[in-house]
């Protein structure tokens, strides 16, 4: 005679849920990866502020532990282009780790800009792990002042 096991919906659900759950998780802790196709290793995405003024547009990433020569940067058909590696956390024979955040690997954030852009004059320095790319806007693009006349009549 064979033994009846009792129905419970609760695990068959969870089965089902498990998945979304955990891509959730990976996407509010900021995890999700894209990896890189000649190292099949997970690219990282360094915060990165877009600032626009009046004469420019300002992009800064974070960048700690590197130099400027670590970084590629280039602009073409109005897309600029900011790639490298991070990570100097190689692994050393007798290490043990307890708990490890630090990631490593290959980067790289492309932006869309507006054709407004100066590609001939963009400027970009390195400073205390901060990568600062000034794009100034063409003439024609920046605000003009318009001179306000009163309305008197001699």
């Amino acid at each position: 005679m064979s033994n009846l096991t009792r129905w419970n919906p609760h695990n068959e659900m969870e089965q089902f849920f498990r998945p979304f759950e955990e891509l959730m998780n990976d996407l509010w802790q900021n995890r999700w990866p894209a990896f890189n196709s000649e190292t099949a290793r997970p690219m990282l995405r360094p915060a990165m502020d877009i600032v626009e003024q009046d004469n420019e547009i300002v992009v800064r990433l974070d960048l700690p532990g590197l130099s400027a020569e670590d970084v590629q940067v280039e602009l073409e058909d109005n897309v600029l282009t900011v790639s490298g590696e991070m990570g100097d956390t190689i692994e050393q024979e007798g290490e043990r780790y307890h708990y490890r955040e630090r990631r490593f690997g290959a980067f790289q954030r492309n932006v869309r800009l507006p054709n407004t852009v100066d590609a001939e004059h963009v400027e970009a320095s390195f400073d205390n792990g901060v990568l600062n790319i000034s794009l100034p806007k063409l003439p024609e693009a920046q605000p003009k002042q318009i001179e306000v006349k009163t309305g008197k009549k001699n």
